[in-house]
């Protein structure tokens, strides 16, 4: 059985409505006990005032020191000690009080029995005696054992103070704690009124706080909810980008942006390679139609099939770019890193480029500074073919093309320079672009698909790289491609 809710919020009021409830109960018990303590101290205080009182009166009844308890000769024998239970005789022993016991008008209105408030008193002899006690006093009440203190007791609903005097009379003042107890349990189920009256508002104050706090959450699942349905424009209203759900949903946002941004390429990069594949199959069907439609020389034989070859020739150079994509795009841009030369790669591919430029009466110059790095050989040599055969491509006969290497600020760096026709600023932006072109001068019949730049713009990321163009128009264009020296994290 499941006990806690599901809901964010009710788990949320359900905790509040726990620690509320802990710490009314904590200051509930230690009111209660501070009042306890403070009434009880209280009537100690009145106890210990009788007390001291009763004392007093016996100090005064005392002989002092020096004077005769009676008429007689202090060497006359004193009279034997009367026994328990006995009111002491007149003319007793030194220390017991002579005559039956009297307390003073004083003394009387401490223990006035037709008060409310009614002390009594207990008053033994050192013998163990009872000498005096009050008509209203309890008879259930045992003489204490000796102690050189007052000492203060609970029994059942009575409270008592006793204390012995120097000669070992034992005085004993108590009072009824029903009306203490009275007062407590009124102070109890105040206490608890007001805590259970606290409870419900903080309860109900607690409901409302959490419905305002746990409403963004709900405003930014329903906004998702809008987005999974395919309203991929819709945003999350952010109202406080400074809270943690305001940073939530600024986060969020720009995760919408980013999907909107890759759903809408997507789509474009469909239709692109839909298209792109489109001309050289439908060259290809053409082709065979016509070849089908009536008997042709040989040379018209051959003439198709070679348009039917570079056709397929397309759609391969097309397909292995795509594959190329897609294979990055699945590994999310995972390389197998080891330490290279960019140096040694460059010229490794410029030796294999050198047929095509000399075809194209192009000039390759080098000048290659080691660059140590740790990236993969094969995406930069991937990279290498790409830059070089766009520059040789789209050079004019007596252009040059020139390949830098180098390292610098942490980065090691392969720069290809031609001194071709440029590029205008606005196409710049969208270079890196899949399935961009810039104009009828890098078209169709160049061979290109428009995919090579993306490629290497894929790659040099997944280094944690960076690739960079500048160009203008008659000026030539360069390529740069940075990658760190060191992988993060060695």
């Amino acid at each position: 059985m499941r006990l806690m809710p599901r809901s964010i919020r009710w788990r949320i009021q359900l905790w509040y409505g726990l620690l509320l409830l802990a710490i009314l109960g904590g200051f509930g018990i230690v009111t209660y006990r501070m009042w306890a303590l403070d009434a009880y101290k209280h009537l100690d205080a009145e106890l210990e005032l009788r007390v001291a009182s009763f004392v007093n009166e016996l100090d005064r009844g005392r002989p002092r020191p020096g004077e005769g308890g009676s008429d007689r000769p202090d060497k006359e024998p004193r009279s034997k000690p009367e026994e328990p239970g006995q009111e002491p005789r007149r003319g007793g022993s030194a220390g017991e009080p002579r005559g039956k016991f009297r307390l003073s008008a004083d003394m009387k209105s401490l223990f006035d029995a037709g008060s409310k408030d009614v002390f009594y008193y207990y008053f033994w002899h050192r013998s163990g005696s009872l000498i005096s006690k009050s008509d209203h006093a309890p008879t259930d009440v045992q003489r204490p054992e000796s102690a050189e203190k007052t000492i203060y007791r609970t029994r059942g609903k009575w409270r008592e103070a006793c204390r012995f005097t120097p000669p070992g009379e034992c005085i004993l003042v108590g009072h009824s704690t029903v009306e203490v107890e009275n007062e407590l349990r009124t102070i109890a189920w105040q206490l608890t009124g007001v805590g259970f009256a606290v409870l419900a508002f903080g309860l109900v104050m607690g409901t409302w706080f959490a419905a305002r706090a746990i409403r963004p959450i709900e405003e930014i699942s329903n906004t998702a909810i809008r987005i999974s349905g395919g309203n991929l424009s819709e945003r999350i209203n952010i109202a406080e980008s400074e809270s943690e759900l305001g940073r939530l949903a600024v986060v969020l946002n720009r995760t919408f942006d980013r999907l909107d941004a890759a759903f809408a390429e997507q789509a474009r990069f469909t239709s692109d390679a839909a298209h792109e594949l489109r001309t050289p199959i439908s060259i290809i069907l053409a082709q065979a139609q016509l070849a089908l439609n009536r008997t042709r020389t040989l040379e018209e034989y051959v003439d198709t099939i070679e348009t039917v070859r570079r056709s397929a020739q397309r759609m391969q150079s097309l397909i292995e770019s795509l594959l190329t994509l897609s294979i990055v795009d699945a590994t999310s841009g995972k390389v197998n890193r080891q330490q290279c030369d960019l140096a040694e790669l460059s010229l490794e591919q410029t030796r294999l480029i050198q047929t095509l430029a000399s075809e194209r009466s192009i000039t390759l110059e080098c000048s290659l500074q080691p660059a140590i790095c740790t990236a993969d050989p094969d995406a930069i040599i991937q990279i290498l073919i790409n830059l070089l055969t766009n520059a040789v491509k789209y050079c004019r006969p007596g252009d040059h093309v020139n390949i830098h290497t180098g390292s610098e600020n942490g980065y090691a760096f392969i720069r290809v320079a031609d001194t071709g026709p440029g590029i205008a600023s606005e196409h710049l932006p969208h270079l890196f672009e899949r399935f961009y072109r810039v104009d009828a001068s890098r078209n169709r019949a160049t061979g290109g698909a428009g995919l090579g730049l993306s490629i290497c713009k894929i790659l040099a990321e997944a280094h944690d790289g960076t690739i960079e163009v500048s160009s203008s128009p008659g000026a030539g264009t360069s390529f740069t491609l940075r990658v760190p020296v060191q992988s993060p994290g060695e």
